[in-house]
């Protein structure tokens, strides 16, 4: 099967798998094991950021970053699509207790109208607080303007809010537009940035901000049982994915453009590149049965609605694989 559900199935690389089992561990309960301390040093510095926290999952490190940055009751405002929303079950409500606030927008993020839109009346004592803006780049692959992110910071710290990025392939953003991942953080007070994606490290994620935000989600990491002891084995490959994987995810998007030209020249198809990612369309309401006619053709998808599909190119991904998946599409079209 060439599988372009998600950059999420990679496999260790035999590198990888060796740094793994050589890891240096102790019980990170304790903050001993040195192994998830230098992923932690590296990851924030790599960010411009104080301080970094290794978790399991994204999901976690998104909502640490709530819960350390909000009070029970407050608003935090985001697009109705993001992650932080659509797809970590309510966390917002169920862990920080706090009142999500959603907008839509093309590209993910607020334009200036609808933010002093919302700040007005903040004061209001019928109202919950606005406390969090949170943003998400790179969005379904595609990568936000710097200067976007830059001008909802500038209005986060105007009006003494926070603003937390969801980073999960932040390290795409920065190699699609060739910047340091620290430019593609700047103005986010806690950031969020996965290993196990793109990377294609088998665990992990972390949350970068100052030191007393990281401190406060390191104690919610524990409460939510987050807590790990010898890490460093799961750790060592998060860290080997940082220092050898960053570069090569312009293979990454180079595939996925090739993938998206042949797919956009099979007839009732449109097909759009971002990043690591592919952006099928298929005629109305046909998703669901172009996905299954797909799956037959032993090409993995995602349905993102009634007519989209994503593909995700990713480490275990060829350029034969490129190749054998625009002929899937081929057929799994004709039979649409």
């Amino acid at each position: 099967m060439i599988d372009l559900r998600s950059d999420t199935v990679t496999r260790p690389t035999p590198g990888m798998r060796r740094a793994m089992a050589e890891a240096e561990v102790g019980d990170d309960v304790f903050g001993e094991d040195p192994t998830v301390r230098r992923l932690e040093e590296e990851t924030a510095a790599l960010l411009g950021k104080e301080a970094a926290l290794y978790v399991p999952s994204g999901h976690m490190s998104n909502q640490l970053a709530v819960y350390a940055s909000t009070e029970s009751g407050d608003e935090v405002w985001a697009h109705r699509d993001a992650h932080v929303v659509a797809n970590e079950q309510g966390a917002l409500a169920v862990l920080a207790r706090v009142q999500p606030r959603v907008y839509d927008s093309p590209d993910a993020y607020p334009d200036d109208a609808l933010l002093e839109a919302w700040i007005r009346g903040a004061d209001d004592i019928h109202r919950a607080r606005p406390r969090l803006v949170c943003l998400e780049n790179t969005f379904t692959g595609r990568v936000v303007p710097r200067e976007r992110q830059l001008r909802v910071a500038r209005f986060t710290r105007e009006h003494g809010m926070r603003l937390h990025l969801d980073g999960a392939r932040l390290w795409n953003a920065a190699v699609a537009q060739g910047l340091a991942p620290e430019a593609v953080a700047e103005g986010a007070d806690t950031v969020s940035v996965c290993f196990s994606k793109g990377l294609g490290a088998p665990v992990g994620s972390a949350l970068a901000g100052d030191a007393e935000t990281v401190a406060a989600a390191r104690r919610a990491r524990k409460l939510l049982g987050g807590g790990m002891r010898q890490a460093g084995i799961i750790a060592a490959g998060a860290l080997y994915a940082l220092r050898h994987h960053v570069d090569r995810l312009a293979e990454d998007h180079a595939r996925a453009e090739r993938l998206a030209a042949g797919a956009a020249e099979v007839p009732g198809l449109r097909a759009e590149a971002r990043t690591n990612m592919v952006v099928l369309t298929a005629p109305r309401g046909r998703a669901h049965r172009l996905a299954g006619l797909l799956a037959d053709e032993g090409v993995g998808s995602v349905v993102l609605g009634a007519d989209r599909l994503r593909l995700v190119v990713h480490l275990d991904i060829t350029d034969a694989d490129i190749d054998d998946a625009v002929a899937g599409i081929a057929k799994a079209a004709a039979a649409l």
